[in-house]
């Protein structure tokens, strides 16, 4: 499997499923990043919740970026969004797990 260019990433290739990983490891990255910019944040919303929240937003502006104009084409959206929100999700909750349990 070829590894996914970095300069060849769009808002299209977010909803093929190599896409809705590279959107996990996007969102997980940014989620550490706000928790440590903004502690404040961190003490108020949980991991899971912002990237629930940031995968959504993500998928909103990747949707209107290829013009969804048909509810089979919200579909894929919807379906690459769940996709990125449980990856997500899941690999906080792994690495939350490894460092409070490790």
């Amino acid at each position: 499997m070829q590894p996914i260019d970095p300069t060849s990433i769009t808002f299209a290739v977010l909803l093929t499923a190599a896409g809705t990983g590279v959107a996990a490891g996007i969102i997980t990255a940014l989620v550490q990043l706000l928790k440590s910019a903004f502690p404040a944040l961190d003490a108020r919303f949980s991991g899971a919740a912002m990237a629930f929240v940031l995968s959504a937003v993500l998928y909103v502006v990747a949707g209107a970026a290829v013009g969804v104009t048909s509810l089979d084409a919200a579909l894929v959206v919807f379906l690459a969004w769940l996709t990125c929100a449980v990856a997500s999700v899941g690999v906080y909750a792994t690495v939350k797990h490894a460092t409070t349990d490790g």
